[in-house]
């Protein structure tokens, strides 16, 4: 009888691990053989230490041989990096070629390193012992079919890759498109200014002072020692709620005030459509209430008259980000301070122009989000497809 089309095997039976050394910091140098450390299989831009000191032939490392890190990271690797030293944290896999291609065992280790790593997880360092990697089942086609199915199964994987790479360029791409939309309408480097420009304008856009457009307001925080002030029905936006809240409408914060908080506080409750602008820390985020509430001390705060619409004042300060963040100060946290922001200056077309732009840059804005949320989860999804044809080449081990 011939010998059978499919086997289950061990790891052992087919293979050998070969532990790399132990290098301490003494061992590490600047010439030698480069030492592979998980890193430096995890990362390619990992920098390597050397070693310029005896080593064995089975602590060597050549192109296309076979690596599988035991600790901390669990996976399998084929290197290609030139010669090198192994460190005690990783095998060297030595298959039996007569009985299994190096390709093919790369590919069923793969999987088996999948099902492990889900068995483990949770665990503080996680790492797996010789022997029990030795004991890991793997089923093996005749080895005259393992080059053809690890052809076809490298194949698969590539496609997956690529498709990988190109869902992860849209996102990036998605992830621009409130900046490309911003630019459309607002054609400026920055319709924010702190100095009077001159000069005429198309259509109808001029410079106005902010603060003969909108009423300016600042915030405040209720003091902590009295934990009766907080707690209650009033929102109070904070820094840790902005960067969520940039370009939308908010209608709750993270932390809530009340009314003997307002009244014992320079805090004061700003009415719905105030467009509220981060001057500390995460400079140049804007929101706009949905609902009256407060702020802290972090915001200034843009109550608009009758000649400025709030969505289009939230715009430019998202048109103008950069131009806003440039003009913090201060080492640890950047700050515009007051008397800086008293002498904003915003470009702007007539009102009826402003609420055009306003619906306008509304739309592209959820229209994008949209996009980004469906490209995130397509991303998501799509990466998911190299573990998944490796279970269905292999199954669950």
């Amino acid at each position: 009888m011939g010998a059978p089309t499919i086997e289950e095997v061990q790891l052992g039976d087919i293979a050998n691990l070969v532990n790399g050394r132990p290098f301490g910091p003494e061992d590490w140098g600047k010439k030698g053989l480069p030492i592979i450390r998980i890193q430096n299989l995890t990362d390619p831009a990992a920098s390597f230490d050397y070693f310029d000191g005896d080593v064995k032939d089975e602590h060597k490392v050549r192109n296309g041989d076979l690596l599988l890190s035991w600790s901390g990271t669990l996976d399998v690797f084929i290197w290609n990096r030139g010669d090198a030293v192994l460190n005690q944290h990783i095998f060297r896999v030595i298959p039996d070629i007569s009985r299994v291609t190096r390709d093919f065992l790369y590919l069923a280790l793969k999987a088996a390193m999948q099902g492990i790593r889900g068995r483990v997880s949770g665990a503080t360092m996680q790492h797996i012992r010789k022997g029990d990697l030795e004991k890991t089942r793997l089923v093996l086609p005749a080895i005259e079919r393992q080059e053809i199915a690890a052809t076809r199964l490298v194949e698969a994987l590539d496609e997956a890759s690529n498709a990988i790479g190109n869902c992860k360029a849209a996102t990036i791409a998605g992830a621009l498109l409130p900046e490309k939309i911003l630019r459309t309408e607002f054609r400026l480097d920055s319709a924010i200014s702190t100095t009077v420009l001159q000069g005429k304008l198309s259509g109808g856009w001029r410079w106005h002072r902010l603060l003969n457009v909108a009423q300016l307001e600042s915030g405040h925080t209720p003091s902590r020692r009295r934990p009766d002030w907080w707690g209650g029905d009033v929102p109070w936006l904070a820094l840790p709620d902005i960067r969520k809240l940039h370009g939308k409408y908010v209608y709750a914060t993270t932390e809530y005030t009340n009314d003997a908080g307002l009244a014992n506080s320079s805090a004061r409750l700003l009415p719905v459509g105030t467009v509220c602008l981060s001057r500390t820390a995460s400079v140049g985020f804007a929101t706009i209430l949905g609902k009256p509430m407060a702020t802290s001390q972090d915001f200034c705060n843009w109550i608009c008259g009758p000649e400025l619409d709030e969505e289009f004042l939230m715009y430019a300060f998202m048109a103008s980000h950069v131009y806003l963040r440039e003009l913090g100060s201060g080492a640890v946290h950047k700050t515009i301070y007051m008397p800086t922001i008293k002498t904003f200056h915003v470009c702007a077309p007539d009102i009826n122009e402003q609420r055009r732009i306003a619906r306008v840059l509304h739309n592209s804005f959820a229209a994008a989000l949209s996009l980004n949320d469906f490209l995130k989860a397509r991303l998501t999804e799509i990466e998911r497809l190299p573990s998944r044809l490796l279970v269905t080449a292999f199954g669950s081990t």
